[in-house]
C-alpha cells in the first residue's frame, strides 16, 4: 500500500513539476515579440503623421484615377497601411477592439505580408502574428490569401480551428470571407466590391496585386467593359473546393487526420 501511495505521489509530483515547466515555457513563448512587429511599431511611432498625410494623398489620387473610364494604378507603403489600420480597427471591428485587440501592424517583405496585432485580456498579453501571400482569382475582385505561420508569440496556433470564428468576426465588419480548402491548407477568399454608391463610376475591377519590399501596388480598370476585359495579371489562385456561385460559407470544412476536408459541414 505504501509503495502504491509513494508511486502515486511521485507520479503526481513529476506531472506537477513538468506541468509547471511547460506552463512557464508556454508563458515565456507567448511573450515573444516578432522582430518585424517591433520594427514596424518603432517606424510607426516616429513617422505616423507623415504616413497619414501621404496616405490621404495616395487615396485621393486613387479615387480620382478610378473615377475615370479606363485603367488606373496606385501604390501604398506598409507605413501608410499601418496608419490606416490604426484608425480602421476600432471603427470596422469594434468587437475585436473590445475583446483586447489593438496596435495592428503589417510589414511587406518580398512577395509576402507579415501581419500582427497585440491581444491583451486579463493577465494574458501576447502578439498574434501570421504571414500571408495574395493572389488574384478567376473571379473579378476576389482575392485569395494563403495564411501561414499563425502564432501567439512564438507558439504555433492551428488555423483550421479558427476558420468559423474568423468568418463570423469578418462579417460583423462587412467583410465577406469564404474558404477554399486545399491540400496545402485553407485559402481565404475575400471579395472587394466592384460597385458601390460611393463610386463615381462603376464597376471598378482590380487586375493586379503586386507586393514588393515595403510596398503594395494595385492596378485595375473602371467602366462598363471592366468585367469583359478582365484578365488577371500575376499569380492566379485556382479554386479547389470553392465553386463560383457557392453560398456564403459560415462553417468551413474541418480537416481529417488524412489531410482531406470534410465537406459535410459546408452549406
Amino acid at each position: 500500500m505504501r509503495s502504491w501511495i509513494k508511486s502515486t505521489v511521485l507520479l503526481l509530483s513529476t506531472i506537477a513539476v513538468f506541468g509547471g515547466i511547460s506552463t512557464y515555457w508556454a508563458i515565456r513563448q507567448s511573450k515573444f515579440v516578432p522582430e518585424f512587429y517591433a520594427q514596424a511599431t518603432k517606424i510607426h511611432s516616429t513617422s505616423n503623421a507623415e504616413a497619414r498625410r501621404r496616405l490621404e494623398a495616395e487615396v485621393e489620387q486613387l479615387q480620382n484615377s478610378a473615377a475615370k473610364l479606363g485603367s488606373w494604378r496606385a501604390a501604398f507603403s506598409d507605413e501608410q497601411i499601418n496608419a490606416w489600420l490604426m484608425d480602421e480597427l476600432p471603427k470596422k471591428f469594434p468587437r475585436l477592439a473590445a475583446l483586447g485587440a489593438s496596435e495592428p501592424r503589417v510589414m511587406i517583405q518580398d512577395d509576402r505580408v507579415l501581419a500582427a496585432v497585440r491581444y491583451s485580456h486579463g493577465r494574458f498579453d501576447t502578439i498574434i502574428s501570421c504571414e500571408f501571400v495574395v493572389a488574384l482569382t478567376e473571379e473579378p475582385n476576389m482575392l485569395a490569401f494563403r495564411v501561414q505561420n499563425l502564432r501567439a508569440g512564438a507558439l504555433p496556433l492551428p488555423l483550421n480551428q479558427f476558420l468559423s470564428g474568423i468568418t463570423k468576426e469578418a462579417s460583423r465588419g462587412d467583410l465577406d470571407i469564404r474558404w477554399d480548402m486545399t491540400e496545402a491548407g485553407p485559402i481565404a477568399l475575400v471579395t472587394v466590391p466592384s460597385e458601390d454608391p460611393r463610386y463615381v463610376l462603376s464597376p471598378v475591377v482590380v487586375e493586379s496585386v503586386l507586393l514588393y519590399d515595403g510596398a503594395l501596388l494595385l492596378s485595375g480598370h473602371t467602366g462598363e467593359l471592366a468585367h469583359q476585359v478582365f484578365k488577371p495579371r500575376g499569380e492566379v489562385h485556382q479554386f479547389v473546393s470553392y465553386r463560383p456561385g457557392d453560398q456564403r460559407i459560415d462553417q468551413p470544412a474541418r480537416w481529417t487526420s488524412s489531410g482531406k476536408s470534410d465537406r459535410s459541414r459546408i452549406r
